[in-house]
């Protein structure tokens, strides 16, 4: 119900603040959000309710003991023919029993209390995110602006997600991630069969960042992306490329077997010396 009478104020407030497509980022995001705080609270439920019905299975053998040493009991006091030392092993006996239980119920009301404060803490991070969703204040930091690229590139929305990679690369050029960043920029186009802007993409990897450490993915893709394109020459050249300068990569034995699916060598063939 709560959600309900929120969201329409809640779209109204973003229409407002924020522009066309940081307004759309930000939806999305925030879609995401809930639905990952709605699964955890379901599994929070679940666990909830897995954890009662352990509580009721003990309950029921705790009964179930009670009956049965009221019985023994019973049968002890109306027959002469066990000791007094039997007798008061079988009562110890039953009260490990009852003691073994009672620790069982004591670990599980343990259990359902924390999963009680987990379940409330979700559901108001829920009501929270829905009352108070996440704002653009200035430039975010590189960790949560690539964060955030990737994960809408996780989520299949290559044009945020490529809209993320670029201004990371236009603001951070030149951190651990850059190249990583302007690499998933070629796989968005990659994602979407726009061949011919993935390979710039990827080109642009192998030439701003010659030492980084997704140079032999891009190269790769780059002479995928030429396959796709029909250009199976230039295709080749960058398979061969990336085996001839990383053969122990993992980039490299993708190569390979696809040279070998394409029935091409791994090697140039060399020209003859002409004789004479």
């Amino acid at each position: 119900m709560l959600r309900h009478t929120l969201l329409p104020s809640l779209g109204i407030l973003l229409m407002a603040m924020l522009p066309a497509s940081a307004q759309k980022r930000e939806i999305i995001r925030l879609q995401a959000d809930v639905s990952i705080l709605q699964q955890q609270l379901r599994e929070l439920q679940k666990g909830f309710d897995s954890d009662i019905a352990v509580l009721k299975d003990l309950v029921e053998k705790l009964f179930d003991q009670s009956n049965r040493m009221q019985a023994v009991l019973e049968g002890m006091k109306s027959s002469n023919q066990q000791t007094e030392t039997a007798v008061g092993a079988k009562i110890d006996s039953l009260e490990t029993q009852f003691s073994v239980v009672n620790t069982g119920i004591d670990m599980v009301m343990e259990r359902i209390n924390k999963l009680s404060m987990q379940m409330a803490e979700t559901k108001s991070q829920v009501v929270e995110s829905l009352d108070n969703p996440r704002r653009p204040s200035g430039s975010p930091s590189p960790e949560v602006l690539y964060n955030s690229a990737y994960g809408d590139y996780l989520k299949g929305s290559y044009d945020l997600a490529r809209e993320g990679f670029q201004e990371y690369v236009n603001n951070y050029p030149q951190t651990e991630l850059s190249d990583n960043a302007l690499y998933w920029i070629g796989e968005t186009f990659y994602g979407v069969r726009n061949f011919a802007e993935a390979v710039d993409a990827f080109d642009r990897v192998i030439q701003i960042y010659p030492k980084g450490d997704k140079v032999p993915a891009a190269i790769l893709k780059k002479g995928f992306s030429y396959l796709e394109l029909e250009n199976r020459q230039a295709g080749v050249k960058e398979l061969r490329w990336v085996i001839q300068k990383h053969p122990s990569s993992e980039e490299a034995k993708i190569a390979r077997n696809r040279l070998k699916i394409l029935g091409v060598s791994a090697r140039a063939a060399r020209r003859k010396a002409s004789r004479r």
